[in-house]
């Protein structure tokens, strides 16, 4: 089985720029050679040049050297990362970026069929997305991308969850439960240097219901660095 991450966080968070080395600020990022990139919206990454680093998938040749998927189809993603799991070894991490929009998408194209049919086929295709990707390799860290929601708890009052297409799915399929580590974006502002600190936050705060194994993280909160973050996993599970 994979190790599974979602990162869950508003949009202009910085969710995409967790991918990305910058060696001017420390930010280890991931490693493109060892990387697939499934985006599902197409939106170009933020890094300087980052097309040479990220080839593309237009056809069934292209899986054998791409590492860059464009699609929203999720029988095209499944077998995409059927292929990853079987042929190439060299790729240890699987992103999928805008993940929320594989349900939106999925969603608009039956949206002015009745019934309720077309939300149980949206849960199975959901789920059948994030099982691929958790069914790959144990050397693989199977990692989602996706919007937050805000919704109001009896407990907590202004709380977070996943953005999905409503409460339907969410009742057929917990999103949420099929990740080991829920890491939730926090963007805060300091007015006084005039610069925004954006981290995650690896478990429960009273507002971001956030979860990772005990003692995984040292910090409630940390930078957006997804190099960071597989490096202190790895650590943890292989017990240094």
């Amino acid at each position: 089985m994979a190790k599974t991450i979602a990162v869950v966080a508003d949009t202009g968070f910085g969710k995409s720029t967790a991918l990305v080395p910058i060696k001017e600020i420390g930010h280890k990022g991931l490693n493109p050679k060892e990387t697939l990139i499934i985006n599902v919206k197409n939106k170009p990454l933020p890094f300087k040049g980052w097309k040479k680093h990220y080839l593309p998938i237009k056809s069934k040749d292209d899986l054998k050297k791409g590492n860059y998927l464009a699609s929203s189809d999720y029988s095209v993603i499944i077998d995409t990362i059927n292929y990853f799991n079987e042929h190439r070894k060299e790729i240890i991490n699987v992103v999928i970026d805008d993940f929320q929009y594989i349900m939106a998408d999925n969603f608009m194209k039956d949206a002015l069929k009745s019934g309720y049919d077309k939300f149980n086929k949206l849960a199975k295709r959901t789920y059948d997305v994030i099982n691929a990707g958790m069914e790959m390799r144990d050397q693989v860290n199977f990692i989602i991308l996706t919007h937050s929601e805000i919704v109001e708890t009896q407990d907590f009052g202004t709380s977070y969850k996943m953005k999905t297409i409503g409460k339907m799915l969410d009742d057929k399929v917990n999103l949420e439960g099929l990740f080991t580590v829920l890491l939730y974006g926090k963007s805060s502002w300091d007015g006084k240097e005039g610069v925004a600190t954006r981290n995650f936050v690896t478990n429960m705060d009273g507002q971001y219901p956030a979860k990772s194994p005990y003692g995984m993280f040292d910090n409630l909160y940390i930078s957006n660095d997804l190099g960071k973050v597989l490096e202190t996993m790895n650590a943890y599970y292989e017990g240094e």
